[in-house]
């Protein structure tokens, strides 16, 4: 995968821990991150380190520029041209080629600035002031700005106001790239920077559902049914359809024979072949449900609980390490034990009963796999999640309620591991 890669365009000294933590913060979310101060930026021996900062922008995907109350060093300094806002240009330019993309930031401070120097400054016009008295207190120097007049300009230049004025009038096209987001702390740029570019959401955990995305598709293209007349379905409507209309009911789970309607069972041995012999051998699953990705942290209890999609994530795990054990010979063979092309006058066959069961427990687990897999990516494209409707673990009818019964609740285990066990009577 190619990481983004961000170029941070500044003063150093102003900026020097800001620009550190926010080359952090990138790096931590799996970006390259160009920074002229660290030494993993590369530093050409032939080049000057002016020339070399701006050829490397050449290699950023973004730009971040940062404006406060400093100059920094004039990389042509009759033309008052600093070497940042040179930096700049060369972006801007990329820009609107449409290689990179410049995101610029001015502090609060310098901003107000910029606003109190402009009203001064139609106030002094209004007075009877000498124009060059009046240009020397509008831009007097302060800890705020170092030098007003030319953050002044280059805060005009950032914001593209000339172009702006003129695509008004119909002039010319509106300049792209020309937000200013005015920032007081580092939050304020985290912000811009998770709407924009992250939308709250690091560059791991977008790889890892992309991932998940590909491997859930990859189940699905193999569990799908498609007929001979092209038609693509799953096959959950059939096997739960047999189970309403054909179901082993518990008192009748240990006969030795299952009656069923040739062509019924006709049906069910077709959607066997589909399968026959596939095993699922899933990477991301795993890997999703060992992340906490797909939790939610509780305030309440300082941890984190797990989501409805979270819990699909282990059920599909869970039917998927079934459906592999239960998808052998062993199990399938009954499909070819009982067929109409040997036994071509039958009109039902009586299957034995316990080849039966594990052979609509297979059924059962392939149409979870398919169900499951298929909320999963839904939620994955954007919608709500939705658990989605699932066979039980038994085939036989009322089983279920049974082995529900069965099984101690999540109270009753607390009351296990923290209570005194009271004697069995």
């Amino acid at each position: 995968m190619k990481r983004p890669t961000f170029f941070i365009s500044s003063t150093i000294h102003d900026f020097h821990d800001l620009r550190s933590a926010l080359k952090f913060y990138l790096e931590e979310q799996g970006c390259n991150v160009l920074a002229s101060e660290f030494n993993d930026f590369t530093k050409p021996l032939d080049e000057h380190s002016y020339d070399a900062c701006i050829s490397s922008i050449q290699s950023a995907d973004y730009f971040i520029l940062l404006i406060g109350s400093r100059v920094g060093g004039w990389f042509d300094e009759n033309a008052r041209i600093s070497i940042t806002q040179r930096e700049y240009q060369e972006a801007y330019k990329l820009q609107c080629a449409g290689k990179l993309k410049v995101i610029n930031f001015v502090r609060a401070s310098v901003w107000q600035v910029r606003e109190d120097r402009h009203e001064l400054t139609n106030y002094l016009k209004s007075q009877s002031i000498d124009n060059t008295l009046q240009k020397s207190i509008a831009n007097y120097p302060s800890k705020f700005a170092s030098d007003a007049e030319f953050l002044s300009n280059f805060i005009t230049e950032v914001s593209r106001s000339h172009e702006t004025k003129l695509s008004v009038k119909g002039e010319q096209s509106a300049p792209t790239g020309n937000w200013v987001h005015v920032f007081s702390g580092f939050k304020d740029i985290i912000d811009v920077l998770q709407g924009q570019l992250f939308s709250s959401t690091p560059v791991e955990e977008l790889t890892l559902k992309r991932l998940l995305r590909r491997e859930l598709r990859d189940i699905v293209s193999k569990c799908l049914v498609k007929d001979r007349d092209g038609r693509v379905y799953s096959p959950m409507y059939f096997i739960d359809k047999h189970h309403k209309e054909y179901p082993i009911v518990n008192e009748r789970k240990f006969d030795e024979f299952t009656s069923i309607p040739v062509q019924q069972w006709n049906g069910l041995s077709f959607l066997v072949v589909q399968i026959f012999s596939v095993q699922f051998h899933p990477v991301v699953l795993t890997q999703a449900i060992a992340l906490p990705t797909f939790l939610e942290f509780d305030f309440t209890t300082n941890s984190y609980k797990e989501t409805d999609f979270y819990e699909a994530l282990l059920l599909l795990q869970d039917q998927i390490r079934r459906f592999n054990r239960s998808n052998t010979s062993d199990t399938v063979t009954v499909t070819y034990k009982y067929s109409s092309k040997d036994q071509p006058n039958k009109t039902s066959f009586n299957i034995e009963t316990n080849k039966l069961i594990p052979f609509l427990y297979l059924l059962d687990r392939w149409a979870n796999v398919i169900e499951l897999s298929k909320a999963l990516l839904v939620h994955l494209e954007g919608s709500e999640f939705k658990m989605p409707y699932l066979r039980s673990e038994s085939p036989i009818q009322g089983m279920q309620e049974r082995l529900d019964a069965g099984r101690p609740t999540d109270a009753e285990i607390d009351k296990y591991l923290y209570k005194a066990n009271e004697p069995l009577k």
